[in-house]
């Protein structure tokens, strides 16, 4: 049932309306100049919009509609010799449906809605010269090729994938699997526009940043790719990115054990901590170390997207699924280090979830949990160190000794601190 209309009521609807006409008539005056269709113009529209809301006539909203794209379709059809688009004409129509919502006062959420709304559309009016030089001369057609494969990997087919586990153990989860497939597909993706937009040495510290907070071992991986592509002389900066992104690991671990269990996130806290300055020191040394800067010359005609190394990467985070069920299956509770080293390969959440479930429960000490994790952290600091085997030499040896750094810095602090400094 609708509220009862009234004058406040009525007066605040199509105030609401003229507002849109305003901001969208305001937007194209400046844009168009006296010539073209402006602010008193895009006013009349939203008044008309407005009033067609107010009154709530479905045939009168229908006869308005149409009457203002007849008019402007004139007025294109007369001025088609000065003008090659239709970007007024269609805001036009469009700054009367909003209106219209905007003044639909039986709905609570239409006139922010429309507000918000125009304020998007107003945006993109704006951005039209920056839009088109974006489109046109800055992304090339491989590029938007590249693009349109990422969306369809995206969003076509990860919904057609059955939902559901299957095979031996229920190992084999296609949509797990594809969300993998996925997720390294993203980080090579927008990596290659950062790269491209931030220059190649900035592009591949934000690319870090974002790998190391989705998927350190993907991250891994697509920077093994690149640093083939690298001289020699470059690989300091694909260094720095590399512990950029795998220092990420360890205080997002932290934080995942202390939100699953307090009690356990305590004596962990010093080999995270530890692991972690020791990374934020490396890249700091690397930042300063004198080294050869990337640049971003060669991306100019590439492909931001691609497959090969995401369907990889996917196959082997299927057999290593596989393997983990199998140990889990038949090892059991008996054998938990066992079973962490070979969940730690998959991801390190996987251990910390059941190793908070068996501390919780008393199945399991203190110092078993926690050797579980680092177990876990090794096992894929390993997996890691064998993903960069596809990467140059260079990059192999760097990843190696980085690892081996880390694991004395953390071997050290789990082994010495809580005797320094108390547990």
């Amino acid at each position: 049932m609708l509220p009862p209309l009234n004058a406040t009521l009525a007066i605040e609807s199509i105030a609401g309306a003229l507002l849109i006409g305003l901001l969208i008539g305001a937007q194209r005056e400046a844009a168009g100049g006296a010539e073209h269709p402006g602010l008193r113009d895009f006013l009349a529209v939203s008044l008309a919009g407005g009033l067609c809301g107010v009154l709530g006539n479905p045939w009168l909203d229908a006869a308005a509609l149409v009457s203002i794209t007849v008019v402007f379709a004139v007025f294109h059809f007369e001025e088609r010799g000065e003008r090659t688009g239709i970007t007024t004409e269609l805001a036009a129509i469009g700054t009367f449906l909003l209106a219209l919502l905007a003044a639909s006062y039986q709905y609570p959420f239409a006139r922010p809605l429309a507000a918000g709304t125009a304020v998007v559309l107003a945006i993109f009016l704006e951005a039209r010269q920056r839009l088109h030089q974006l489109l046109r001369q800055t992304i090339t057609e491989q590029e938007f090729n590249g693009t349109l494969a990422f969306v369809a990997v995206v969003l076509v087919i990860y919904p057609l994938l059955p939902q559901g586990a299957y095979g031996p153990y229920s190992f084999f989860v296609p949509r797990q699997i594809w969300e993998f497939v996925i997720l390294i597909s993203t980080i090579s993706y927008v990596g290659y526009f950062f790269e491209k937009f931030l220059g190649e040495e900035r592009g591949l510290i934000y690319t870090a940043i974002l790998g190391g907070l989705a998927s350190t071992t993907a991250t891994t991986l697509q920077f093994a790719h690149t640093s083939k592509q690298m001289k020699a002389e470059e690989i300091t900066g694909l260094w720095r990115a590399f512990v950029i992104a795998n220092t990420v690991q360890f205080p997002r671990t932290l934080l995942i054990v202390a939100l699953v269990s307090p009690q356990l996130a305590r004596p962990l806290a010093w080999p995270l901590g530890v692991m972690t300055m020791a990374g934020i020191l490396l890249e700091q040394v690397l930042r300063r170390w004198p080294h050869q800067r990337l640049s971003a010359l060669g991306l100019e005609s590439g492909n931001p997207f691609r497959i090969g190394p995401a369907l990889r990467f996917g196959a082997l985070f299927t057999i290593i699924a596989f393997v983990t069920k199998v140990s889990i299956a038949s090892l059991g509770t008996s054998a938990f280090y066992g079973t962490s080293l070979v969940g730690g390969l998959v991801d390190v959440a996987t251990v910390i979830a059941p190793a908070a479930d068996m501390l919780g429960a008393k199945t399991m000490s203190l110092g078993m949990a926690e050797a579980a994790v680092l177990l876990a952290l090794v096992s894929n600091a390993l997996l890691k160190i064998f993903v960069a085997l596809a990467g140059s030499p260079a990059y192999i040896i760097r990843v190696f000794a980085t690892f081996l750094f880390w694991g004395i810095a953390g071997w050290a602090a789990w082994r010495f601190a809580p005797a320094i400094f108390g547990s």
